[in-house]
């Protein structure tokens, strides 16, 4: 783990957010969690297609974005400095039972330096609900847990995971921008 930030997302904003995951139909359903889909007209994604990162779609993307969520995308951009370019976002959610498994953001033979920013968007959140990030490196498992407009930067290339709530009738919600460092 990079660094993180407590209270990165304004509670304001949080509740703006919240509020629009909570009301809006835009889940769809993946192998263990949810998916929120906020930019419906970009080129698929690609890793190994620098043209179809996000960052090089950015009139795409700065005509969906709007409000807090341009607000927040910006709020990482400003952080991760000129030189980040977004490669894709994901915007996730996990019920109890739904368990992700180790992965990386980013293929570790990708060359450079990537980067993921990750958010948790609820605006309450009890650590004994479970619903940890967890990182693997060297055998052994280092535990993050959520909390309300909390920011994780963390190598994209190292396996980590979502822990779905281990309480029934919650919702862990994050979204993450993935980069590179160029």
């Amino acid at each position: 783990i990079l660094q993180q930030i407590s209270n990165f997302i304004p509670s304001t904003t949080l509740d703006s957010i919240y509020h629009d995951l909570m009301n809006k139909n835009q889940w769809v359903w993946r192998t263990n969690f949810w998916r929120y889909y906020l930019i419906d007209n970009l080129q698929p994604y690609r890793e190994s297609d620098r043209n179809s990162w996000y960052g090089n779609q950015q009139t795409e993307l700065d005509a969906s974005l709007t409000g807090h969520w341009k607000q927040l995308f910006d709020s990482v951009f400003a952080l991760a400095g000129p030189n980040f370019i977004l490669q894709r976002y994901a915007l996730n959610g996990q019920t109890q039972g739904q368990e992700q498994e180790f992965h990386t953001d980013i293929t570790e033979s990708l060359p450079g330096d990537h980067v993921s920013y990750l958010m948790y968007l609820n605006t309450e959140w009890d650590k004994s609900w479970g619903g940890a990030t967890e990182f693997y490196k060297n055998g052994a498992i280092e535990k993050i847990y959520p909390e309300p407009g909390k920011l994780v930067i963390f190598n994209a290339q190292s396996q980590h995971r979502g822990a779905g709530p281990t309480i029934p009738n919650a919702l862990r919600l994050t979204i993450v921008l993935h980069g590179q460092l160029i």
